[in-house]
């Protein structure tokens, strides 16, 4: 199976110049510098801060909802326990059928909210007539490992049985033109890529009914630098080369880590290694055959670079899978949430659009 996207880097040499700084960031970036309390404050204060921009960031989605767009608030009763505060984006005119797409938030697992989603949700909408559910989730370091995850892929099952008989006859969480057989994709933006692809293995691994059509990885880390199979170690280069870029550099990341607690040993921690028996030694092909066809979006000055780059490849090359890679050259993690008027976040709302509209295609083959 032969990538949509050309000009993948496959090198150590093309690897590593997709780290050399873009000069319209590096203007914003020597104008604006580094987001708010980076890097100085602890993960609780992180938190605080952050929460205090919700009512901020739920005022401005408010004024500026498009009139062909409807969106619902609702809580589900989770078989974990938890009462999940899902966030429900529909056409206001469905065609028929409508495909679901679940966006799971990023923030490390332990910040954000499903209001982060919506302006993509948003344009999934009107693009696709889609139904796009974001949803809530328990974060660290109140809730740590595996708590967050578990109440993402509860979420998933839940959706999924939605779809198929809703849990109250009276039920509104989705219009009736929604179909799975248009399309059934889980996705997310940093962690919620990580949970996303978590959720798309489990729901293979568990015949989860109706099956995901496809995954949207945007920006997420599947490989910890400490389990990375010999095999794959020569073009594990992001960890050092990006080690003090900006927005979220190596020490940033620990700090979340550390108060998530995660399982090093697990899949659900490590979802490029699935533990699969029939996989030999150093080897992960068996355990993501049969995965739906995968989006990617990397950015070339992130620290998790690496991980998107040589998770794409395994399925394409080994597995034979469908996969679609948008490489922002210069940039680094998540650079539209803090940079947003630049002309490459623009862009990288519309490869979103475009790039799920591939997964849908794929799912219509």
């Amino acid at each position: 199976m032969t990538s949509s996207s050309p000009n993948i880097p496959s090198t150590v040499e093309e690897i590593l110049a997709t780290a050399t700084m873009d000069p319209s960031f590096e203007e914003a970036y020597s104008k604006k510098g580094r987001p708010p309390g980076f890097p100085g404050l602890e993960v609780d204060e992180l938190k605080k801060m952050v929460h205090k921009h919700l009512p901020i960031l739920q005022a401005k989605l408010a004024a500026d909802r498009p009139d062909d767009v409807i969106e619902t608030e609702h809580t589900i009763h989770l078989d974990t326990g938890f009462h999940s505060r899902i966030l429900v984006c529909q056409p206001l005119a469905p065609s028929t059928p409508c495909p679901i797409i679940v966006l799971f938030h990023g923030g490390g697992y332990c910040l954000g909210f499903p209001e982060t989603e919506v302006e993509l949700a948003r344009e999934l909408v009107k693009a696709h007539s889609a139904v796009v559910v974001c949803p809530s989730m328990r974060l660290a370091p109140e809730h740590p490992f595996p708590t967050p995850i578990n109440d993402g892929w509860a979420t998933l099952k839940y959706i999924a049985a939605e779809l198929v008989s809703p849990h109250d006859p009276e039920s509104t969480l989705f219009p009736h033109q929604a179909d799975s057989k248009a399309g059934f994709i889980v996705g997310g933006t940093s962690s919620g890529a990580h949970m996303a692809c978590v959720a798309s293995h489990l729901a293979q691994s568990n015949n989860l009914y109706p099956p995901l059509t496809g995954q949207f990885l945007s920006a997420g880390g599947f490989l910890p630098h400490s389990r990375v199979p010999e095999k794959y170690r020569p073009f594990y280069l992001s960890w050092e080369q990006n080690k003090d870029a900006p927005t979220v550099n190596r020490t940033f990341l620990e700090k979340f880590q550390f108060v998530v607690a995660p399982n090093l040993d697990s899949p659900l921690w490590v979802p490029f290694d699935q533990r699969h028996p029939n996989d030999a030694p150093g080897q992960v092909k068996m355990g993501h055959m049969g995965q739906p066809p995968a989006y990617f979006q990397v950015c070339g000055m992130d620290i998790n670079r690496d991980e998107s780059l040589i998770y794409e490849r395994v399925l394409r090359e080994e597995c034979g899978l469908p996969t679609k890679v948008d490489l922002y050259r210069g940039f680094p993690h998540c650079f539209w949430n803090e940079y947003s008027d630049l002309d490459m976040s623009k862009r990288r709302m519309g490869n979103s659009v475009d790039g799920i509209g591939w997964l849908l295609k794929q799912s219509a083959l």
